[in-house]
Order: C-alpha cells, then structure tokens, then sequence
C-alpha cells in the first residue's frame, strides 16, 4: 500500500496538480490483483470492534500475523 500510494503522490505532482479525474493512473510496480488484495487486508484489519461482536464468525475472519 506504501509503494503504491507513493507512486500515486509522485503521478500527481509530476501532471501539475492538475490531472484530469477520468484519466486512469497505473501503479508501475503494484499490479491491480496485488492492490486489491491488500485492500481486503487492510479493511479486515480495521473492522470496527461492534462488527465483530455481532458477528457469529467475525473473530474467525481476522488476519493472522
């Protein structure tokens, strides 16, 4: 998520601050499967705790270290 949010930054300064919403940015060394999974990730990771509670099987879902 790091490499791919710098890589974001930089192809934004670097059209001026100025790019145009409809063009599509690509992440040069993160592919679109390896994005997603990490979003997957990180919104498992921050599920919010009364989620969890209510959930049946939300503690069985979390990611392991």
């Amino acid at each position: 998520m790091k490499i791919w949010l710098r890589e974001m930054r930089e192809a934004y300064v670097a059209s001026g601050n100025s790019g145009n919403p409809m063009e599509e940015i690509k992440s040069v060394s993160v592919s679109d499967k390896i994005f997603k999974v990490a979003m997957k990730v990180c919104k498992m990771r921050t599920r919010d705790l009364d989620d969890l509670i209510d959930d049946p099987n939300g503690f069985e879902c979390l990611v392991n270290e």
